[in-house]
């Protein structure tokens, strides 16, 4: 499944580029400044930081739709929050536009949130799903990590707090590490399929040979009977 892979593949190519973006970004300090300011105009990593962004916000929306019927809810979180990662890719921080930086700073607090939101609002359908129970209970502890660091945050808000980039990171490794059990699962789910398909159809078959050299043996007696 391409969705499954993506979902995979995403999460590491971003948290590597971030990586390789922070280093090539001078006087860049991860503990201390988001990802979003690697993506600042000018600065010699700001196209690959878009595009990593834009990776995991379109495996983002694969992911909800791929999950297939179950949590509605759970999955239009996903979607808003491949949405909101989309724009936020799209509108930088950008110190001579105060617009910009509003629109991109309300595109990734609506993302932090659905990234929050999400894990908690799949965790009872993926509890009923058979095969994926142990994913709910996963879902629902990423999802309480999640809106804890988010707690926190808003407690550190009004303090003299600098390590903002070391919050984000923190936060952001509990969805990316949760999107990648779920698309690993996924894919796993699809390759069994096939399996399941041919047992079913040589099953059917099987039960329908049967039932016609019944039939046929059944014709056979009457017919010696008869003469």
């Amino acid at each position: 499944m391409v969705a499954a892979g993506f979902g995979m593949l995403a999460p590491l190519i971003a948290a590597a580029t971030v990586l390789v973006a922070g280093w090539l970004t001078p006087g860049y300090d991860p503990l201390a400044r988001t990802i979003s300011r690697l993506a600042a105009p000018g600065l010699p990593a700001a196209l690959a930081v878009d595009v990593a962004i834009c990776l995991v916000g379109v495996a983002c929306l694969g992911l909800a739709l791929a999950m297939g019927p179950g949590s509605r809810g759970g999955r239009a979180l996903l979607a808003l929050a491949g949405a909101a990662l989309l724009v936020a890719a799209g509108i930088h921080l950008d110190p001579g536009s105060g617009q910009a930086t509003t629109v991109h700073r309300l595109a990734t607090s609506l993302a932090l949130l659905m990234l929050a939101a999400a894990p908690l609002a799949f965790a009872p359908s993926l509890k009923r799903r058979a095969g994926w129970e142990g994913y709910g209970r996963i879902s629902f502890a990423v999802g309480a990590a999640e809106v804890g660091a988010l707690l926190v945050g808003l407690a550190l808000l009004p303090t003299t707090f600098a390590g903002w980039g070391a919050w984000e990171r923190c936060f952001l490794s509990l969805p990316m590490a949760w999107m990648f059990a779920l698309s690993w699962r996924l894919l796993r789910a699809s390759k069994m399929e096939p399996t399941f398909s041919s047992t079913a159809e040589s099953s059917t078959w099987a039960s329908s040979v049967s039932a016609e050299e019944t039939m046929n043996a059944a014709a056979a007696s009457q017919s010696r009977s008869g003469s």
